[in-house]
């Protein structure tokens, strides 16, 4: 039996977080396109796109008994499962988006789901292509990305 013998090769599990909740965001294309590419010709890898648009601003009060809210909790999974983390974001106000903000904020609270996983940003629009954005999510994650929150 051809193959029967060859072990699987592990997926690298990519989640892809837009900062934008608007449809026809570019960077959303950004992540489609990653997608689409990744799919098309990067063997070993998957990229899936993570809606953060179902969390509710964070507020620790929602968190009961030690548990957050569903849809925070089926986000931080996703967080959990992946390998690497995507982030396309725009630029608001020389920074990235309040809705990136929260989702990174409700993911690093304890356990950090963030801990010890490499990420790549991508932006795109305006004068400076979203320059100063990713400027700002990188000092976001200096620590988050570390074990240390």
């Amino acid at each position: 039996m051809e193959g029967a013998g060859l072990a699987m090769k592990p997926v690298i599990k990519v989640a892809a977080l837009c900062g934008s909740l608007r449809r026809a965001s570019f960077n959303r294309g950004l992540i489609r396109s990653a997608i689409q590419l990744c799919d098309e010709s990067i063997e070993g890898m998957k990229i899936e796109y993570v809606d953060i648009a179902p969390l509710p601003f964070l507020n620790t009060d929602l968190e009961v008994d030690g548990k957050f809210p569903a849809p925070v909790e089926a986000f931080r999974q996703r967080i959990r499962g992946a390998d690497a983390f995507l982030f396309a974001s725009p630029e608001y106000n020389y920074s990235f988006t309040g809705p990136l903000k929260n989702a990174i904020d409700w993911a690093s609270r304890a356990p950090n789901a963030w801990a010890d996983k490499p990420a790549a940003i991508v932006s795109a629009g305006g004068n400076f292509g979203g320059g100063r954005s990713q400027y700002h999510l990188r000092q976001a994650f200096t620590l988050r990305l570390q074990n240390q929150c």
